[in-house]
C-alpha cells in the first residue's frame, strides 16, 4: 500500500511537472507573436529555471531548445524594427493583433493568439480539421503538415492562400499558411491573416504631401488593408457617418475620385516608404557631443554635461539607462564645477558595434576609454559607474597606468557575484534575468528580444513598472514625469541596435569580476540605496568591509536603485570628496 501511495505521489508530481513544461512551451510561442504576454512567459520561465537549479539538473534547457529556436525565428519576423531613436518603424496599427496560429506536423494547433481564439473558437488540442474550409483546402493543409512531419531534403513548400469566413460579414478573410523553418530542421506552419504592411514612412508622406490629419491617416491604413467604412468605424470606435466624412476629406485632399484609385495611391506610397527608408543618422548631434575615432576605425559617441572647465568625470552608463541627467543634477554640475563625459559602449545607442569575444568586452571598452582620455588630454579623471556601468569603471581603472585615474564613484552599482545567495535578494523580474544569464545563457537572447518587442509594441511603461513594482522606494521616481522619460529613453538607448548590448552586460554582471577590483589601488566611494531591489545592501556592505582600506560607503536609507535621479546631491557629494582627496 505504501509503495502504491508513493507511486501515486510520484505520478502526480511527474504529471504536474509535465503540465508546467507544456504551459511554458505555450508561453514561449505566445510571446513570439503576442508581445504583451511577456509577463506570463517570465513568470513561467522563472519557476522552470528555479526548479532546475534546485534539483541541480545538468541541462534543463536542452529539451526546450528547438522551441526557443523556432520562437526566436518568429520574433525576428514579427518584431517591429527600431528607428534612430529606438522607436518602432511600423505605425501603431500594423496588424500585430490580427489572427495567427501555429500548426505542427501532426496537424495540431499548438498555439493561437487571442484574435484567432475568438474567430475560430480554438481549444487546447484542436486540429486543423476544426477550420471551416472546403475539403480540398483542408487536404492541402494536411499535406503541408505531413511534409513538415517528415521533411525531405531539398524540397520547398510554397505558401498556401485561402479564404475563411470572417464571422462578421459575407466577405471572407484571406489567410496564408507558410512553413517556419528552424536551422536544426524543426518546422511549424504559421497561419496568419493577409494584411497590408503599413510602414511608418507612409505617415509623413501623407501628412507632408497631402496635409492629412493623424485621424485621416489612421483611416487610410484601414482602407489600404481592404476594410469597409463600417469595419473601420468598428475598429476605431467611431460612428459610420464620421468615417464616411473622413474618407470624403481624404479623397478631396489626395485628388482621387474613387476609392479603388485611393487604394492604389496608398499602396504606391507604402512602396515608396519601403524603398526609401528614413536615413536619418543614428549619431546624435549637438554641442554636448563628441565623437572619438578609435584605432580600429570604430566611432564612439561621448555625451557631455556640465561646464567646459569642470573637473572631468567619466560617466559609465548601466544596462538599461542612458546618459541623460535630471535638470537638478545639471544645475549641481555647474554649481560645483563638474564636467560629465559619457562614452557610449558598443551596441548601445549610436555607438558602433564591437564584434569581439563577449568574454573580454569590458577589457576592450576600458581600452576605448583610455584612448578617449589620451585624445582629449584629460588629467586624472574620476570614474563614475552607474548601476551595471560600475563594472566598466573598475575595468578601466585596472587597465590604466598608475596615477592616471583619481578614483571611482559607484552609484547603485553592482559588486562581484561570489555565490548564488546574491540572486535570492533580487526582485522577481531582475532575478529571472540574472538566473538566465548565469545558468542558461543560451536562452538569454530570446528573453531579451522578447522584452524589447514588448517595449516596441507599446509596452514600455508596463516593462518599467514590472521592474520596480516591488520596490516602493523607487516608485516615486518611476512616476515622476522627468525621471520616467529619462528611464524610458534609456531603454530605447539600450535596444537601439537590438538585444546584443543587454546580452553582453547581463553576462558580465553575474560573474565574479573581482580581478578588475583588485587590478588597481584607486580610492572608491560607493553610494547605494538601502532598499535597492537588484544589488542587496548586505552584499554591498560585505564588499566594502573586504576592501575597507580603499572603500568609503554611503548607504542611503529609504532609497532604492534610482538614487542617481532622486538624490543627485549625494552623488555630487561623493565626487567632490574624491576630488578633494586627490588634490590633498
Amino acid at each position: 500500500m505504501y509503495h502504491k501511495w508513493c507511486m501515486t505521489i510520484s505520478d502526480q508530481a511527474s504529471h504536474s511537472a509535465a503540465e508546467r513544461k507544456d504551459q511554458l512551451i505555450e508561453a514561449i510561442y505566445r510571446i513570439a507573436l503576442d508581445s504583451q504576454s511577456y509577463d506570463t512567459f517570465m513568470d513561467r520561465w522563472d519557476a522552470y529555471v528555479a526548479e532546475r537549479i534546485e534539483s541541480r539538473t545538468e541541462d534543463g534547457v536542452a529539451e526546450l531548445e528547438s522551441h526557443f529556436a523556432i520562437a526566436s525565428r518568429l520574433l525576428e519576423e514579427t518584431m517591429p524594427p527600431p528607428t534612430a531613436d529606438g522607436h518602432s518603424t511600423l505605425a501603431p496599427g500594423d496588424n500585430r493583433s490580427a489572427p495567427r496560429f501555429l500548426i505542427d506536423g501532426r496537424g495540431i494547433v499548438v498555439w493561437y493568439n487571442a484574435a484567432a481564439e475568438r474567430l475560430f473558437r480554438f481549444r487546447r488540442g484542436d486540429t486543423l480539421d476544426r477550420l471551416d474550409l472546403p475539403e480540398d483546402r483542408l487536404q492541402g493543409l494536411r499535406d503541408m503538415a505531413a511534409a513538415v512531419a517528415s521533411p525531405a531534403g531539398g524540397r520547398t513548400l510554397r505558401p498556401q492562400v485561402f479564404p475563411m469566413p470572417s464571422g462578421k460579414s459575407d466577405r471572407p478573410m484571406h489567410f496564408q499558411a507558410r512553413v517556419i523553418t528552424e536551422g536544426t530542421g524543426d518546422e511549424l506552419i504559421m497561419v496568419s491573416k493577409l494584411s497590408t504592411v503599413w510602414p511608418a514612412g507612409t505617415v509623413p508622406l501623407l501628412r507632408e504631401n497631402f496635409g492629412l490629419t493623424q485621424a485621416e491617416i489612421d483611416v487610410c491604413e484601414g482602407i489600404a488593408d481592404g476594410n469597409s467604412a463600417a469595419e473601420i468605424a468598428e475598429m476605431r470606435g467611431a460612428s459610420l457617418a464620421t468615417v464616411r466624412t473622413q474618407i470624403k476629406k481624404i479623397m478631396a485632399k489626395t485628388r482621387t475620385t474613387a476609392q479603388p484609385e485611393l487604394v492604389r495611391l496608398l499602396h504606391l506610397l507604402a512602396r515608396i516608404a519601403v524603398d526609401n527608408p528614413d536615413r536619418a543618422p543614428l549619431m546624435p548631434q549637438g554641442a554636448g557631443l563628441r565623437r572619438i575615432t578609435l584605432p580600429d576605425g570604430r566611432v564612439m559617441p561621448v555625451e557631455i554635461h556640465g561646464p567646459d572647465t569642470g573637473t572631468p568625470v567619466i560617466f559609465f552608463h548601466g544596462m538599461l539607462d542612458g546618459n541623460a541627467i535630471t535638470d537638478h543634477c545639471r544645475d549641481l554640475l555647474y554649481e560645483h564645477g563638474l564636467r560629465f563625459l559619457c562614452p557610449v559602449r558598443p551596441w548601445f545607442g549610436a555607438a558602433d558595434p564591437d564584434h569581439g569575444d563577449i568574454t573580454t568586452s569590458p577589457d576592450r571598452f576600458a581600452a576605448d576609454v583610455l584612448e578617449m582620455i589620451r585624445q582629449t588630454g584629460l588629467d586624472r579623471p574620476i570614474l563614475l559607474g552607474h548601476m551595471g556601468g560600475a563594472l566598466y569603471a573598475y575595468a578601466t581603472a585596472a587597465a590604466a597606468e598608475p596615477g592616471q585615474i583619481a578614483g571611482i564613484v559607484s552609484v547603485a552599482g553592482g559588486v562581484p557575484i561570489l555565490g548564488p545567495g546574491q540572486f535570492a535578494t533580487m526582485s522577481a523580474r531582475q532575478r529571472v534575468v540574472a538566473y538566465t544569464a548565469r545558468y542558461t545563457p543560451r536562452v538569454l537572447p530570446f528573453m531579451l528580444r522578447a522584452g524589447i518587442r514588448q517595449m516596441r509594441s507599446g509596452g514600455e511603461r508596463k516593462f518599467l513598472m514590472s521592474l520596480y513594482e516591488n520596490s516602493p522606494d523607487d516608485l516615486p521616481s518611476v512616476v515622476d514625469p522627468e525621471v520616467q522619460e529619462i528611464v524610458l529613453n534609456g531603454y530605447r538607448f539600450t535596444t537601439a541596435r537590438g538585444h546584443r548590448a543587454f546580452e553582453i552586460d547581463s553576462r558580465h554582471v553575474v560573474t565574479d569580476w573581482s580581478r578588475y577590483m583588485v587590478g588597481s589601488d584607486v580610492p572608491i566611494r560607493i553610494v547605494h540605496g538601502e532598499t535597492d531591489p537588484v544589488v542587496s545592501s548586505d552584499s554591498v556592505r560585505a564588499f566594502a568591509e573586504r576592501h575597507a582600506d580603499r572603500v568609503v560607503l554611503n548607504m542611503l536609507p529609504s532609497t532604492g536603485q534610482l538614487l542617481f535621479y532622486r538624490r543627485p546631491d549625494q552623488v555630487v557629494q561623493a565626487i567632490r570628496a574624491l576630488r578633494n582627496q586627490s588634490q590633498a
